[in-house]
């Protein structure tokens, strides 16, 4: 990295190293956010905003069409950030995220699924351009204010995140909408692919949001997983 530009290996003919603008792919559902976002990275050195876009599903054929080296992608909650980077992990290209909010266990299953950077709404130019940077070299950074939060949680009681009852009904991480959606259909003995079919989703993206919900109420298995539902009052019959 020299001056704040992160360099490929890209050599001239003379064997000289020539630098190249990272090609970063914006993703926004909000029209707002999407030129916000471009106005704060036009200036920055070595980064090159290659498309910015409306929707999810435009995302995957613009990583192949735009060979992007970082997506920076704005959600409104830890449910959606978990989708998305599911969806983009096959591409294994560098995301950075843009949230809203977040609770710990959101932050930690986001870092958990290859996110290399998370930051809270309405960051400076200088914060963008850094995370981009270090996600492009593989680095992890997150906003001061989500290295706080997770740190507190880290700080209470026993220590640790893993370690919350998620059976307490004071939890706050309890099972999100989409997950208790999930566990309908599993009591019904939907497959994972009519699943993905009534939701609209990726098949891929039930195999998490199952894994996800067996991991919150410590099931083995997906009828474990229906059993616990029932005696919590988790699903209605």
């Amino acid at each position: 990295m020299a001056n704040g530009v992160v360099s490929t290996a890209h050599k001239t003919t003379a064997g000289k190293p020539v630098s190249k603008a990272l090609r970063v792919l914006i993703y926004s559902a909000s029209s707002l956010t999407r030129a916000g976002v471009e106005r704060l990275l036009e200036s920055r050195p070595g980064i090159a905003v290659t498309q910015t876009l409306a929707t999810s599903r435009e995302l995957l054929p613009a990583i192949a069409a735009h060979d992007a080296d970082v997506v920076l992608a704005h959600v409104e909650s830890g449910e959606q950030a978990e989708q998305l980077l599911t969806e983009v992990s096959a591409h294994e290209i560098p995301v950075v995220l843009l949230l809203e909010s977040t609770g710990s266990r959101n932050l930690a299953a986001a870092l958990t699924l290859g996110a290399k950077a998370i930051l809270l709404a309405s960051p400076s130019s200088g914060e963008l351009a850094a995370a981009i940077y270090s996600a492009a070299v593989g680095l992890i950074s997150l906003s001061g204010e989500l290295v706080e939060s997770l740190a507190s949680v880290l700080r209470s009681g026993s220590g640790s995140v893993a370690s919350a009852d998620p059976y307490d009904p004071d939890y706050p991480e309890r099972l999100t909408a989409r997950e208790h959606e999930v566990l309908e259909m599993m009591m019904e003995g939907l497959s994972n692919k009519k699943i993905a079919a009534r939701l609209n989703v990726s098949t891929h993206t039930v195999k998490f949001h199952i894994s996800s919900i067996l991991g919150k109420l410590g099931a083995a298995s997906r009828t474990e997983a229906t059993t616990i539902g029932l005696r919590r009052g988790l699903i209605t019959i």
